[in-house]
């Protein structure tokens, strides 16, 4: 079945156009004291996109579509069991061991208005972020995300598209991939929290706007719980503290769930200068995908500041018995961070 699977990705992949906002950009809103609700995608979501919800893990490396899905490659994906979900199509380890675990809420909750439907087909929630599987459909001739590439886009960020907990905004980061499909799109939303939320709350998804018509989606109440991912997930807390140069870290804990690795530090730093992880590691040099860097706190003191932020990334296979994080700092030698995982 691999090798059918591989013939029909060759005969009939295509790759689709991205707009990928640079590093320095990202790293900048994600500590900007101005945005409580920022908008992104980083690098490693071209990775998803390019590599995502057109095929299927099964050969190791996924390929985008070229909005259909060729009968060779069907017939073989007919073969697998779990093909229903959005989650499945997405390259993401953190995902898919969620869904090998059996954490996903399916609501399949769907709202139409201008005759277009979006339907929630999939959530994943842990305590790093809230992944929404949906598509988006319609039976306007007009709305051919084929023809015109903007057509049935989700937007990010208030006000065109709002997420509540309990009734209450939900103070975010967010970030989203799609594809097109026979008569529409298919997609994931990333919610990543700056605020605690319950280990059970209902969700609710205000959408104003789809591509550039405007109407009303409102999806929700969606019972979502972390509960089974907290009771999977493994806490460290090495209180590991490093220098560099006139910049102090304090790697405080880290989590690790079936869905992402959580790191949360606090840095020390002059005024003139920034600080995050340019990478993260596992003990066999892995690279461990980074998804988010979002702050939880900051305030400055004097020519000093203090920032309080997670870094949430994809979980890893297994848990390795260490961590390596790269730090990036201006003005001083790069030295790796070292964090036993006991």
């Amino acid at each position: 079945m691999d090798e059918l699977i591989k013939q029909g990705i060759q005969q009939d992949a295509g790759h689709c156009q991205v707009h990928s906002i640079p590093w320095d950009q990202i790293r900048e809103r994600a500590f900007d004291d101005t945005s409580a609700n920022t908008t992104f995608q980083r690098n490693a979501v071209i990775h998803k996109i390019c590599y995502s919800f057109a095929a299927v893990v099964v050969i190791g490396a996924l390929v985008i579509m070229s909005g259909f899905i060729s009968p060779a490659i069907a017939r073989a994906l007919e073969q697998i069991p779990v093909i229903n979900a959005v989650f499945n199509f997405v390259e993401d380890r953190g995902i898919q061991n969620a869904i090998d675990k059996g954490f996903v809420t399916q609501p399949n909750l769907t709202a139409t208005d201008k005759d277009i439907s979006v339907t929630i087909t999939d959530v994943l929630y842990d305590q790093g972020r809230i992944d929404i599987g949906y598509t988006v459909t319609t039976s306007r001739p007009n709305l051919n995300p084929e023809t015109f590439p903007g057509d049935l886009i989700l937007p990010l960020g208030a006000p065109g598209m709002q997420f509540f907990a309990n009734g209450k905004p939900i103070q975010n980061t967010t970030q989203a991939t799609c594809e097109k499909m026979d008569n529409g799109r298919v997609g994931l939303v990333e919610i990543y929290p700056s605020d605690d939320l319950p280990e059970t709350f209902n969700l609710e998804v205000a959408i104003h706007q789809i591509g550039k018509e405007q109407g009303e989606w409102l999806l929700g109440p969606i019972p979502v719980s972390r509960k089974d991912t907290d009771a999977a997930t493994r806490t460290f807390s090495p209180m590991k503290k490093e220098t560099f140069g006139e910049t102090s870290v304090m790697v405080k804990e880290v989590k690790i769930s079936p869905l992402s690795t959580l790191i949360e530090y606090e840095s020390i730093r002059p005024l003139t200068e920034e600080f995050y992880f340019s990478a993260v590691m596992d003990d066999k040099e892995n690279n461990i995908p980074q998804c988010a860097s979002i702050r939880l706190s900051h305030q400055i003191k004097g020519d000093t500041k203090i920032t309080i932020a997670r870094l949430v990334c994809e979980a890893p296979k297994n848990i390795p018995e260490f961590l390596v994080l790269v730090p990036h700092t201006a003005g001083s030698q790069q030295q790796n961070i070292k964090i036993p995982l006991k």
